[in-house]
């Protein structure tokens, strides 16, 4: 999607504009049924340069105006140059812009059902563009015009390039995935669901063993929804795929380029560095990191695992992991060491549903797993134990909330949070619960 550089004027700029068009001819009356429009909302934009110096837009540009939480109209500008004009009755109103996303890719709010809050969600088989979003407040008059004037600001991170070289050449398959993303962008700019991710195919080049990034305007991700985010590389051979991940100690912010660059060992997997150099009004930022077998893990097909109690936590290496850890963007509950090179964790997935024991509980485990890890399942009770633990020091207010562990005998209970009983009543199909999987995985090292 092409950028266009613009400035967001203001009134007195109209003198000027001789090259502005208008988006449509007059006024477009918006007032509520029965009340006649006696205030013209304004929101205009020019190309060229000023005082005030550039800014870059992204096009098409959706205007969002609300009275109180009231939707009254939504407008969108195709390019620079465009004007709207809403006609409105006086008072006080609330207006979003959200820049870059054209109806073909997103399904789009309508002034029937539009709140701030609502999410500017992706079509299924689309790439994001480059988001942006702006907001301000207007206040009309009797008689009057107000023009808004509004400061775009960038929502998306950029994945420009990505290399991965000397791949062994049965390799079928080399992917980028990172995670956790938010899910959607809001009309009011702000993000929403937490547990998204994004993989980015790679394409083999003439050599046979060097993957890159198609195309020059690379991929537009939604930022991390959580800090550190993960970056994993999948190389998949004989129907294997193996994961190598690594936890980004630098935050990866929405407004920032990201360039990365890898090379395959025989000995140690996958060694990566890369780079986010910033956009020239956020400075510049660069990370260098690296991916071994340490942080791998492979996925085939295999029969599921049976769940296990945990681990009990021993002094781990300071190389490991540590209890409290995120690591692949899961919650580190417990850490065994098994000896110099290697080491058992006990994962808390982030995300968590509504599920009864009417079957659904297991049939959810793969939807609320994290990337690049398998076999997560219901905890066991001593598990619960350690998960009550965790979820009462992040909210206390989840106390009386049940959540469902699995019995010895494969049967499900349920743990009320923060109660004295000793005894965990079976679960009864009747209530609702609450269901957070567990992962044990072995990692290792060189």
């Amino acid at each position: 999607m092409m950028n266009r550089k613009v400035l967001f004027w203001p009134l007195a700029a109209m003198l000027l504009t001789a090259c502005e068009k208008g988006l449509v001819d007059g006024i477009a009356d918006v007032a509520p049924a029965g009340q006649a429009a006696n205030s013209v909302l304004q929101v205009r934009t020019r190309s060229g340069g000023s005082a005030g110096g550039e800014a870059t837009v992204a096009y098409p540009v959706t205007v969002y105006v609300f009275s109180g939480e009231e939707c009254r109209a939504v407008q969108t500008i195709g390019d620079e140059g465009q004007t709207l004009n809403i006609g409105l009755t006086e008072g006080t109103y609330s207006v979003y812009a959200v820049g870059g996303a054209s109806s073909s890719d997103y399904v789009l709010p309508t002034t029937d059902d539009a709140a701030a809050t609502s999410a500017i969600a992706l079509r299924e088989g689309h790439s994001h563009g480059d988001l942006m979003t702006a907001q301000a407040t207007a206040t009309l008059t009797d008689g009057g015009t107000n023009t808004v004037t509004l400061g775009m600001t960038r929502k998306t991170m950029l994945i420009q390039s990505v290399v991965v070289k000397k791949v062994p050449t049965a390799a079928t398959a080399v992917s980028v995935t990172i995670a956790p993303l938010w899910q959607a962008l809001t009309v009011g700019g702000t993000f929403s669901g937490v547990s998204g991710s994004q993989t980015i195919a790679l394409t083999k080049q003439s050599d046979g063993r060097t993957w890159t990034l198609s195309g020059e305007s690379g991929e537009h991700v939604l930022p991390p929804s959580s800090q550190p985010a993960s970056v994993s590389v999948n190389i998949t051979i004989g129907g294997a795929t193996k994961t190598y991940t690594y936890s980004c100690s630098n935050k990866l912010e929405a407004g920032y380029k990201i360039n990365i660059d890898g090379t395959y060992t025989e000995a140690v997997g996958v060694n990566l560095t890369g780079t986010i150099t910033g956009a020239t009004w956020l400075g510049e930022r660069t990370i260098s990191f690296e991916f071994d077998e340490s942080g791998s893990s492979t996925s085939e097909p295999s029969e599921p695992n049976e769940p296990s109690d945990p681990i009990e936590p021993s002094e781990p290496s300071s190389d490991f992991p540590a209890v409290g850890d995120i690591y692949q963007g899961c919650y580190v509950l417990a850490v065994s060491t098994i000896d110099e090179t290697s080491a058992e964790l006990t994962l808390l997935s982030p995300n968590e549903q509504a599920a009864t024991t009417t079957g659904n509980a297991d049939a959810a485990l793969a939807a609320l797993g994290a990337v690049g890890i398998s076999d997560w399942a219901v905890p066991t009770k001593a598990q619960m134990q350690l998960v009550e633990a965790k979820l009462l020091a992040d909210d206390a207010s989840l106390a009386g909330q049940k959540y469902l562990y699995r019995k010895s005998n494969d049967g499900l209970g349920y743990r009320t949070l923060g109660a004295a009983e000793t005894a965990w009543p079976t679960a009864n199909t009747t209530d609702s619960y609450r269901l957070r999987p567990v992962a044990v995985v072995s990692i290792t090292k060189e």
